[in-house]
């Protein structure tokens, strides 16, 4: 079992290491991103929406958020982008919570910025209270935010839908931003 201080240390390293590559990127390259980071946030806000729309909120805040408590690996490399790219603080995670992005509130990031599994997860409950158009239009989303995020993955180094950590671990001396 990884210890929380030990999370927090690699956290903090990763986030080091991402915020110097970012500040020297190429315009070109910078540019490619935020293409890329805008369409990811954009996807992720519509199918939040349907979340939304039958009541997603109220029925987490009712089970505590369960499927919180399997987090811990989430955050991928473009997730952490959305806040880099735009000098704009990143969330500092609690790593003693089940999910080290959970306050006392619920999530402790934007919707458009969460983790593709967090954003793409629906529970029983919640899908059960889309209707078939709705539920058909959500995995069609699902599908283009998937390709979105593997096309990260096919140009970074430091890019995995398994998270960040294990990005990190497999890197050794390679910049996350390392061109594949």
């Amino acid at each position: 079992m990884t210890s929380s201080h030990s999370l927090e240390h690699s956290w903090q390293t990763i986030l080091t290491r991402l915020t110097t590559e970012v500040a020297a990127l190429p315009d070109a390259e910078r540019r490619w991103l935020e293409v890329q980071i805008d369409r990811i946030e954009r996807l992720q806000g519509r199918m939040h929406d349907f979340f939304l729309s039958v009541g997603g909120s109220e029925l987490c805040r009712d089970c505590l958020g369960a499927c919180c408590a399997r987090g811990l690996h989430h955050v991928t490399l473009a997730n952490l982008l959305t806040f880099l790219l735009r000098n704009d603080p990143v969330p500092q995670p609690d790593f003693s919570s089940t999910c080290p992005l959970l306050g006392p509130g619920g999530c402790l990031w934007p919707v458009q910025r969460r983790p593709f599994n967090c954003v793409t997860f629906l529970c029983e409950v919640v899908e059960e209270r889309l209707d078939e158009a709705q539920r058909e239009e959500f995995y069609r989303l699902e599908k283009e935010l998937r390709a979105l995020y593997l096309e990260c993955d096919r140009r970074y180094a430091g890019s995995s839908l398994r998270g960040i950590w294990i990005a990190a671990d497999r890197l050794a001396s390679r910049n996350f931003l390392d061109r594949r």
